[in-house]
């Protein structure tokens, strides 16, 4: 009896969470420069993910290109993004699930980062 109550309170504890999903979880990118080409103080773009809407935005000027490669490193997205501190939004729905790499490239350099959807 005791291990049939601990079994269902853990139930019941995990279920709501299981039932309302990760749609609602932003998750942020960490973006690393790869190669920078300038030697004065850069900011690095600001990217999340949610569910899978990629949010990226950037403060230096230029026109950058947005490139999302899945696990074996074939581009399976690919856009550009004008930057100038707005947020851009990108519809990420058609690449499936799994693990990607987002890579912006443009004037001051290549930034990486690694991101999931589930």
């Amino acid at each position: 009896m005791k291990k049939l109550l601990i079994t269902t309170l853990t139930l019941m504890s995990v279920l709501p969470i299981t039932l309302l999903g990760d749609d609602d979880i932003v998750r942020e990118i960490d973006l690393k420069s790869i190669d920078v080409r300038t030697r004065s103080i850069v900011e690095v773009p600001e990217a999340s993910i949610s569910h899978e809407v990629l949010r990226v935005s950037f403060s230096s000027s230029g026109i950058y290109s947005v490139t999302v490669s899945d696990s074996l490193g074939s581009p399976v997205y690919i856009s550009s993004l004008p930057a100038d501190g707005m947020e851009y939004s990108y519809d990420l729905s058609g690449i499936g699930e799994g693990t990607f790499t987002l890579t912006l490239e443009g004037p001051s350099g290549e930034y990486e980062g690694v991101f999931c959807i589930q």
